[in-house]
């Protein structure tokens, strides 16, 4: 087998042992995203811990996904989106659109 025959028959077994590149997307039912003001929400960086004394038990809990772990807990009119166990985002739910908009 010549040199590049053996490159190339390298190459392509290479490529088909590699993991599929993949991600986790979170689709909106509202379409647009919009940023809202809300006082005492969750910001970045809480931990699991201090949301939870905060504002109480979630009514759901969803479980997680992906690297690094993303999850999210859904409140009354507000859900809250965590890497590990700190606050990456807080979405408040469309129907709050009464709210002051940044």
């Amino acid at each position: 087998m010549s040199r590049l025959s053996a490159s190339c028959a390298s190459f392509v077994i290479a490529l088909c042992l590699a993991p599929a590149a993949s991600a986790d997307i979170l689709m909106l039912p509202s379409g647009q995203p919009q940023v809202l003001e809300k006082p005492g929400q969750p910001v970045r960086g809480m931990h699991q811990r201090t949301v939870v004394q905060r504002f109480g038990e979630p009514l759901t809990r969803h479980p997680t996904v992906g690297q690094p772990p993303i999850t999210r807990w859904d409140y009354d009119g507000f859900s809250v989106v965590f890497e590990g166990r700190h606050v990456i985002h807080t979405v408040v739910d469309a129907e709050r659109a009464d709210l002051p908009r940044h």
